[in-house]
């Protein structure tokens, strides 16, 4: 498995297509217009990722930004993972825990001032949500158009840590 950082129009196309095709996967119903928002602030909030299998297969994707969207992405201290989703053969595997890591280095890698780590699962989902929970506290519930959506969050310092103890 190889990852690979979206750097430029080909990798985001690449991304994007992935997302798109999957996206009911992510979420039941999620629309086109919301998940190509969420490239958008991908791009100019964050850092994407495609996870690649030879010969050169898109086998998931992984993403965060910096800054909370309801507050225009001021609050650059906090940086909230996006919709990351892997294809079924690769989710028991420690492809997962790869992303996590990449997406820890890219992170501290994006800035210094980062101090805590955000990550939304929708309430529904038993897998997410147990998963979450070992990483970090749920600090809130909030509603979307998709059901409620809990928030997990945890220091920068101790997400690290997490992604640390599989290396």
């Amino acid at each position: 498995m190889k990852i690979k950082i979206c750097e430029n129009n080909t990798d985001w196309s690449r991304y994007t297509e992935f997302y798109l095709m999957n996206r009911h996967d992510v979420i039941a119903g999620y629309t086109v217009s919301n998940a190509m928002l969420d490239v958008k602030h991908f791009i100019r909030h964050g850092r994407g990722a495609i996870l690649l299998e030879e010969p050169d297969e898109i086998i998931g994707i992984g993403s965060f930004v910096l800054g909370l969207e309801e507050r225009k992405f001021d609050r650059k201290e906090i940086a909230v993972l996006g919709n990351c989703y892997f294809v079924e053969r690769h989710r028991s595997t420690r492809t997962f825990i790869r992303g996590l890591q990449v997406l820890a280095e890219q992170i501290g890698a994006s800035s210094d001032g980062v101090r805590e780590v955000r990550i939304p699962a929708l309430a529904e989902n038993r897998y997410t949500n147990k998963l979450y929970s070992k990483i970090a506290d749920k600090i809130e519930t909030r509603d979307s158009a998709y059901g409620p959506v809990n928030m997990y969050a945890t220091s920068f310092p101790a997400f690290v840590a997490y992604c640390d103890r599989f290396r």
